[in-house]
């Protein structure tokens, strides 16, 4: 297989090879960590969703970054409109005990639905953002918007979400006795192509050379 994206996968081609593109691209970009993203509209309404688009990008500032595409007609998701009305979000780490759940926050539910409530878990009050910490979860991460990229405006864009992180809260229950987290502990569960997952407890250590 061989794809030239300057031809067939441009800003311009059809709807249809961008999902085929993307189908593609998710089966070989894993596993990828997962965002539980809490966020907030202006007038209050609590939303919950999943996104693999995610990663930590700088710890001197700490940055990390949430990629909530577009939907195929074009709309934003309710997890970019409130990010951008608010300037604030919540980032939970999800472990396998969450995985139900988490999978109930990506249903398309219409804009105002609470997920905490559809899925059972629970918001908990953060200390400097208005949107709720995932009480389930043993990571939760403080964030307030840094920056907006946007990708185009058409469906399926890619709008990258820079956030700077203003708190981390960790459960003790997840330790090492180094102060760090213990993977083995933790159990965060990563995103495959299709509607796989994987878990993060076959691990193995590799020193770096010298």
């Amino acid at each position: 297989m061989y794809l030239d994206l300057r031809s067939e996968h441009d800003s311009t081609g059809s709807a249809a090879a961008a999902r085929d593109l993307y189908r593609l691209a998710i089966t070989f970009v894993v596993p990828r960590p997962i965002a539980l993203v809490s966020s907030i509209s202006a007038d209050g309404r609590r939303n919950l969703a999943p996104f693999s688009f995610y990663n930590w990008v700088s710890a001197n500032p700490p940055v990390l970054i949430v990629c909530p595409a577009l939907k195929r007609d074009g709309s934003p998701k309710d997890t970019l409109v409130n990010i951008l009305e608010t300037k604030e979000f919540v980032v939970a780490t999800v472990a396998e005990d969450m995985a139900e759940r988490m999978n109930r926050c990506s249903a398309a539910y219409p804009r105002g639905v609470d997920e905490f409530a559809e899925s059972g878990l629970t918001p908990k009050p953060a200390n400097r953002v208005r949107a709720a910490l995932v009480g389930e979860a043993a990571v939760n991460l403080e964030c307030r918007l840094r920056q907006h990229i946007s990708f185009g405006m058409h469906g399926g864009a890619g709008q990258a979400i820079l956030g700077d992180v203003l708190a981390i809260h960790v459960d003790d229950a997840v330790l090492a006795a180094d102060g760090l987290v213990d993977e083995q502990k933790l159990r965060a569960i990563g995103r495959l192509g299709r509607q796989g997952y994987a878990r993060t407890r076959d691990a193995f250590d590799l020193p770096p050379p010298r």
